[in-house]
């Protein structure tokens, strides 16, 4: 980390001097699916969106879920034999472990989850626009039920258990274009109405998955060993690996009159479900009792006749599982040859194969299999008035979350999957009974005192994994030489969990990515992050303290400075942040007793008084001055709905709907009629800060602050600039300023022309042009154009002249293409389009268009609409937000996923990076530095 000199932005200077000033610093359940949103604007580009109840965003681009980079919620991980797939929130998925076959999706044959690099670790591309809602794992191929209820599966195919009616020998996901939307859903056939049926739930085991359809129809495809398909076939057809085998093809099992699944274990070549009486049918091998089909019947011989191999077996011969008198099921599991359920009354029965003790009957005799054996099939004890709440079983092992959610274990131990520091069996004799067991340890919560909670647990032949309820992260255990715990390379052994020492809070989460953020904003070469936990990250360079961390070290700019080693920025918790110059301004809570207050701080550089202080002195740069920052005033009993960040100056919506600026004023951007700063000296802020006159009865849904001009979005929806004029940015048809002088604002202010009919939605201010997005979604741009910042194929600027607003054209976006929101930076200006693509233009000359390039964009005919690329993010990645910073040639996107990317100059660590793939190039002027190749910014763990 290297020491960053302090220094004066040269307020109200023109952008050669600031330009000088950049050269002269040195620096260095599941939840519903997350819904797309951008609701608002860039910070410091002043752009600001409004709700559909007409209030303003505050000034940053936000994320109205909460998607850290947890897990989705209960069932959001499946575990394998040596793989491990989860859903985070917002549907995204990420598998770790052993890849040979394709079943990490990630399109090669390389292992994940031994490597530390956690970010490295990429998101399957299940489709554009897909997203997740559940997903489960079979031996090795894993399938996910999708947001659009249909199903796609990838992995070993060797007996069609992906359902794709191709050859059986042909692995998917292990190859270079063959996920996406490549990739296509299995065919699950059509209803009664002649639409195709969608999946409510999707189950997978060893070389099978299965489906429970829209109506309830379970439908299952892959080998058929045993009979498991339960169709009556030969043990030897498989099905899914060859045409006319799947959709209206594939039949739905029968499980008898008026039965069908609600919930599907599948085993190793067996089948059993929980049906919609609570009953329990189970069919396929039956070698070990594991269909748990005898009845009792005195006399009777042992029965493991298999189930579903012949015709005439399955439906109303089927016969349910003695559970025991009135007796139902409530949730089922199945190892490789036994079955476990939790009844009603939450007491736990298993039966089946029990050589390791898995059933935890204290013994290692098989149950199901011979008289009477089901009839007087005993309860698991699982300790003193203790039952189960969730449970999971796999290979020779069964595990359950108890009432008191602790987690016990027992059966094989080989690999260490029961996490009880040895490698020992247990539940296989009086001496290791289940009731006597230990609890499993996975650590406490963050205080060190209260037990972790396992929000849901899942076992794979040899790891088992929970997520817990405080962070939604993921803890495994068991055998970790395939990656599949996704806790890095350990430095013990083969195994996690075969030494009381590599349990409870030694025990590592996995490593599956960085928190994530909600809102962020860019600066004069710093960036700012709203976290998922309401904390704020800053990076970049830090001369006045703009990071917030009471130092003027940069930080981003030597290797080893972000993820967990950037600290949170000592502001506390934000509703939203806002980076300008150098300087960078928070919404928070204020402190009232009655109802939910905001107001704003900010720190930093302060040589024109934007900190709105009554001083020029920096705030941040030294020891203790975050934690004695005060709110700024403005005004008795005012308080801050949004605001934005320009270069030198600082505007805010209050409560009641008025506009407040401080700052520099050179220019008139304040807009109080005058050209004195406001907030270097006292006596000039509260009550005595003059709100903007907008006209009358006039009040504002947002404002944008730009280089030094501000614009306002009115609650008509018309759009006023004032300020600094030098290129038409006012939008008023000549060069005069406004707001510098008495008598220029309000009705004498007149309002920009964006067209007959039109209105704004949203408006952003950059340097030296302003962008809106209109009424019908299309944009307009006017002011500076040296680069073609403005979109219209040429370099002229527009605005500045009379009759340049009634004729300005709307940017060519592309055939079909509108857009959510624009950005308006220093000379370039981004748009996110109603498909959640990103397109850039303007300046280009150190990346931050994003096209691979140096190449300035919209400036000349033939540029825009279908000519101009879309900004690559990578493999089936989209954006939330896109921000141009207007002090610096940098962009930054919010992901679909809420991580951020940043691309353009390289300065300071402001890219999250010592430069572009650890280099001290730019990134973004040159091919293959953009899309996978472009890393997302790390911003550690959770504390």
């Amino acid at each position: 980390m290297k020491s960053s000199s302090k220094h004066s932005n040269r307020a109200g200077q023109h952008r050669a001097s600031r330009r000088r000033c950049r050269l002269v610093s040195s620096g260095l359940p599941l939840a519903a699916l997350a819904a797309s949103l951008i609701a608002g604007c860039a910070a410091d580009d002043g752009a600001e969106d409004v709700n559909d109840d007409g209030s303003a965003e505050s000034g940053e681009v936000t994320s109205v879920v909460s998607t850290s980079l947890r897990a989705f919620g209960p069932g959001a991980i499946a575990a394998a034999s040596s793989h491990t797939c989860a859903i985070f929130e917002g549907g995204f998925v990420k598998c770790w472990g052993t890849n040979d076959r394709g079943q990490l999706g990630l399109e090669d044959e390389i292992n994940r989850g031994t490597a530390t690099t956690y970010d490295k670790l990429p998101f399957v591309h299940l489709g554009k626009g897909r997203t997740a809602k559940a997903i489960a794992a079979g031996s090795f191929h894993t399938c996910a039920l999708l947001d659009d209820n249909t199903v796609k599966c990838w992995g070993d195919n060797d007996s069609g258990q992906l359902g794709l009616e191709i050859d059986g020998l042909q692995d998917i996901g292990d190859a270079s274009g063959e996920m996406g939307d490549s990739l296509p859903p299995v065919n699950l056939g059509t209803n009664s109405l002649g639409a195709p049926h969608t999946a409510k739930a999707i189950f997978a085991g060893n070389n099978a998955t299965c489906a429970i359809l829209e109506d309830n129809a379970l439908k299952c495809w892959g080998s058929n060993g045993y009979g498991k398909l339960g169709l009556g076939l030969p043990v030897w057809v498989s099905l899914g690996d060859a045409s006319s085998e799947m959709g209206d093809d594939l039949p739905a099992i029968d499980l008898g009159t008026g039965r069908f699944a609600t919930s599907v274990a599948v085993g190793n070549d067996h089948i059993c479900a929980v049906l919609n009486t609570g009953e329990v049918k189970c069919w396929g091998d039956n070698e070990s009792g594991n269909l748990g089909l005898m009845s009792g019947d005195p006399g009777s011989p042992p029965h493991t006749t298999d189930r579903g191999d012949a015709p005439g077996e399955m439906g109303d011969n089927l016969p349910a599982v003695s559970l025991g008198t009135n007796r139902t099921a409530k949730a089922i599991a199945a190892g490789y040859n036994h079955t476990c359920v939790i009844l009603d009354t939450n007491a736990l029965k298993c039966w089946g194969g029990n050589e390791a003790g898995e059933l935890g009957l204290s013994d290692t005799d098989e149950r199901g299999d011979d008289v009477n054996e089901m009839s007087s099939l005993p309860n698991v004890n699982l300790g003193l008035n203790r039952t189960a709440k969730a449970l999971t079983a796999a290979g020779n092992h069964t595990c359950v979350v108890l009432d008191n959610d602790r987690i016990k274990c027992w059966g094989s131990n080989s690999s260490a999957v029961l996490g009880l520091g040895d490698t020992n069996q247990r539940g296989n004799s009086s001496a290791t009974a289940v009731s006597n067991l230990p609890y499993v340890q996975i650590g406490t919560d963050a205080g060190g005192v209260n037990p972790l909670i396992p929000l849901t647990i899942v076992a794979g032949s040899d790891h088992t994994c929970i997520i817990e309820s405080s962070y939604l992260r993921i803890k495994c255990w068991g055998a970790i030489s395939g990656g599949q715990l996704g806790s890095g390379v350990l430095s013990y052994g083969s195994n996690v969990g075969d030494d009381p020492s590599e349990m409870g809070n030694s025990l590592p989460y996995a490593l599956m990515g960085s928190q994530t953020a909600q809102g962020l904003s860019v600066g004069y070469n710093h960036v700012c992050a709203r976290l998922m936990t309401g904390g704020v990250k800053c990076w970049g360079y830090n001369s006045s303290g703009q990071l917030g961390l009471d130092d003027n070290l940069a930080r981003g700019d030597v290797a080893g400075e972000m993820g967990s080693s950037l600290p949170n920025s000592h502001i506390g918790d934000a509703s939203s942040v806002m980076a300008g110059s150098e300087f960078s301004c928070a919404l928070k809570a204020l402190p009232s007793p009655w109802w939910p207050q905001t107001g704003i701080k900010c720190w930093g550089s302060n040589f024109a008084g934007w900190l709105g202080i009554g001083s020029t002195a920096a705030i941040g740069d030294s020891a203790g001055e975050m934690a004695s920052l005060g709110f700024i005033n403005l005004g008795t009993d005012r308080t801050v709905k949004s605001a934005s960040v320009g270069n030198v100056h600082v505007c805010a919506v209050l409560d009641n709907d008025t506009v407040k600026c401080w700052g520099f004023n050179g220019s008139g951007q304040l807009g109080i009629g005058d050209m004195d700063t406001r907030g270097d000296s006292s006596g000039e802020m509260g009550n005595l800060l003059p709100a903007v006159d907008l006209g009358l009865n006039h009040t504002a849904k947002a404002v944008a602050a730009g280089g030094q001009h501000t614009c306002a979005l009115l609650d008509d929806n018309t759009v006023k600039c004032w300020g600094e004029n030098d290129h038409g940015q006012l939008g008023l048809g000549n060069k005069a300023r406004r707001g510098d002088q008495a008598g220029e604002m309000g009705a004498t202010l007149p309002t920009v022309d964006l067209g007959v009919g039109r209105t704004a939605k949203s408006i952003s201010a950059g340097y030296a042009h302003t962008c809106a997005v209109l009424n019908n979604n299309a944009v307009k741009c006017w002011g500076a154009n040296g680069y073609g910042q403005l979109g219209i194929g040429n370099s002229g600027d527009v605005g500045d002249a009379a009759t340049d607003m009634m004729l300005l054209t709307t940017v060519d976006l592309g055939p079909g293409r509108t857009a959510k929101s624009v950005s308006a930076g220093a000379d370039h200006t981004c748009a996110l389009l109603d498909d959640n693509t990103v397109k850039c233009w303007g300046r280009n000359r150190y990346g931050q268009l994003g096209l691979g390039d140096f190449a300035t964009r919209g400036d000349g005919a033939g540029e825009m609409g279908g000519n101009l690329p879309r900004v690559d993010l990578g493999d089936g990645r989209t954006a939330k937000a896109v921000m141009a910073s207007v002090t610096s040639d940098v962009t930054c996107a919010l992901l679909d996923t809420n991580q951020i990317k940043c691309w353009g100059e390289s300065q300071g660590g402001n890219l999250g990076g010592p430069g572009c793939a650890g280099t001290d190039h730019h990134c973004g002027d040159e091919l293959g530095e953009m899309g996978d190749a472009l890393t997302v910014i790390d911003l550690g763990l959770e504390p």
